[in-house]
């Protein structure tokens, strides 16, 4: 593609008399892409293409393109057409889910955006949320030696590597399927090992994490690393998600990246509040560790109240205004100062650095 080709594009199918040029027929598959996507910016994504939607004209513009442009740039356009401008049905597309770059991006974007699509669409949205974040979670326990976090808890295990002990019965189970007659020799795929339980004092852990907007990537690794101690028995794990409305999660039964498939995110945040319910989980100060995860942009007068309860429950209290690959987070850094003065820390971690507190709270 040469630069006026290059420039017939960006400009739209209006330059085409003044440029005086015709496009082949790959570059022409490109044109009604683009101007499918970005000609919403002077129509509101209303009325251009008669009764078919513009994310079902989009989502086969796409198709169209898959060959003749890098993955990358598909991917960008697809992310414009939802997240800018509202064409929902993208995020849905078998193509777009099977070819998108399945990383944090992608997984933030299934989480924020899978309540605009169909009722229909969403179970696929719910296995490509549950796909990526235990791709992460297995990266990320490569990270973490939890090998002595506790013994062996036989009431549960996984095909995960957490300890040196393999359940026998399962992996024969799980792999019988693998086994080859004429070689009378059964091949395992996968290994099932068990999981550790606490051997020293238990831990209590309650996080609280806030589910604004802003706050998605915290919610995602909260989850990925409660997932990875879940089966360690004598940890007691509560979590409560809060915006303007509060969800006890303490009582959960499954894996907890669960929580990401049916999270609403809100808007608004009442710390606050958070705080007076969360405290009521505190049943061993002197062994719990209590953490909000939030960038406190909240009311501060009934804010700093009720962080002084929580602190004088006795437990230890940490404050992380974001979770993410560094510890760099936008926050209200003025309120900060203030619990700091009261003796709250208030920091932004890594995810391996919220995975080490939890580990450390437990040996």
């Amino acid at each position: 593609m040469n630069n006026l080709e290059k420039w017939r594009l960006i400009l739209g199918k209006f330059s085409k008399q003044n440029l005086n040029m015709d496009l082949s027929e790959d570059n022409l598959a490109v044109e009604m892409l683009l101007d499918s996507v970005y000609d919403s910016e002077y129509s509101n994504g209303k009325g251009m293409y008669g009764s078919e939607s513009s994310g079902v004209i989009v989502i086969k513009n796409l198709q169209n393109v898959q060959r003749i442009l890098d993955q990358d740039i598909v991917n960008k356009i697809a992310t414009d057409a939802f997240e800018t401008y509202g064409m929902y049905e993208v995020i849905a597309d078998d193509n777009y889910l099977k070819n998108a770059k399945a990383d944090m991006d992608l997984l933030q974007n299934l989480i924020m955006y899978k309540d605009y699509t169909k009722e229909e669409d969403r179970s696929k949205i719910k296995y490509k949320i549950r796909q990526i974040a235990n791709e992460i979670k297995k990266e990320l326990m490569m990270e973490i030696d939890l090998s002595k976090v506790g013994t062996i808890n036989k009431a549960s295990s996984s095909k995960y590597n957490r300890s040196k002990v393999i359940d026998v019965k399962k992996t024969i189970e799980k792999n019988i399927k693998n086994y080859n007659k004429e070689e009378e020799k059964l091949y395992a795929k996968d290994i099932y090992f068990y999981p550790n339980k606490a051997k020293n004092k238990p831990a209590d852990i309650v996080l609280v994490v806030d589910c604004s907007g802003s706050m998605v990537k915290s919610l995602i690794y909260v989850a990925i690393v409660s997932s990875i101690f879940y089966n360690i028995s004598d940890i007691d794990i509560n979590i409560v998600l809060f915006d303007t409305r509060i969800v006890n999660l303490s009582e959960i039964k499954d894996d907890p990246i669960n929580i990401l498939l049916d999270v609403q995110l809100g808007g608004g945040t009442d710390v606050a509040s958070a705080l007076a319910y969360s405290r009521n989980l505190i049943k061993r100060p002197d062994k719990t560790l209590f953490m909000i995860i939030t960038d406190l942009f909240s009311e501060e007068t009934s804010m700093l109240k009720e962080f002084q309860e929580v602190k004088n429950t006795g437990s230890r209290t940490l404050v992380f205004t974001g979770i993410g690959e560094d510890s760099n987070s936008y926050y209200n850094s003025n309120f900060a100062k203030r619990l700091e003065k009261i003796g709250i820390p208030v920091e932004g971690v890594t995810v391996k650095g919220l995975a080490n507190y939890i580990k450390g709270a437990v040996k």
